[in-house]
């Protein structure tokens, strides 16, 4: 499932730990938050590495409200908007409509926050519940949705087991978010 031992020798600083099957931690990615590209919001530097590296065995990648992540080979990416050509795009409730059943090992989302920033992306807020069971119909059993925001996502419980939280600090004045892991159980 994951490698923690992986993370750590990647991140020997990283406050990591599994305790009764669940995975917790605090990731403080630092406050150097230079905008990289002409667009509101990214994902902190060094977070894409950091979750491949506790889960380096999985190569079906889907980058779920994508912005402008430029993916790996053989990663796919997802997004509302197409000025930022994502490999499919549309509307994530509507999931299950671009992809087929069970393509995909991990997937990293990074929905809107609040009603402020869905006004600055011209989008509306995700409906978390409806686009857990769309991921849950394209993630295969036992794949992992990685869940970067503010509010922990709505999923039912016969669907998804809770891996664990790894709370995520980057810097004075800026946002603490939390990275839900969750891991599909059932087909």
């Amino acid at each position: 499932m994951w490698d923690i031992d992986n993370h750590i020798k990647m991140y020997p600083h990283a406050a990591i730990m599994e305790k009764e099957g669940r995975l917790y931690g605090q990731w403080i990615i630092g406050n150097n938050y230079r905008a990289t590209q002409p667009y509101h919001g990214s994902y902190p530097p060094s977070y894409i590495e950091r979750v491949k590296s506790l889960f380096p065995n999985n190569k079906k990648i889907l980058h779920l409200y994508s912005g402008m992540v430029q993916p790996m080979e053989g990663e796919q990416t997802f997004d509302i908007n197409p000025n930022l050509n994502p490999t499919k795009c549309g509307k994530a409730e509507e999931l299950s409509d671009y992809f087929s059943e069970n393509t995909f090992s991990l997937v990293l989302a990074d929905p809107i926050y609040d009603k402020q920033n869905a006004a600055k992306y011209g989008a509306k807020m995700p409906i978390t519940y409806r686009v857990m069971s769309e991921l849950y119909k394209i993630v295969e059993v036992g794949g992992v949705v990685v869940w970067l925001c503010t509010r922990i996502p709505l999923w039912k419980k016969v669907e998804w087991k809770l891996l664990g939280v790894i709370g995520l600090f980057c810097g004075t004045n800026r946002v603490y978010r939390a990275v839900v892991l969750l891991q599909k159980t059932y087909a």
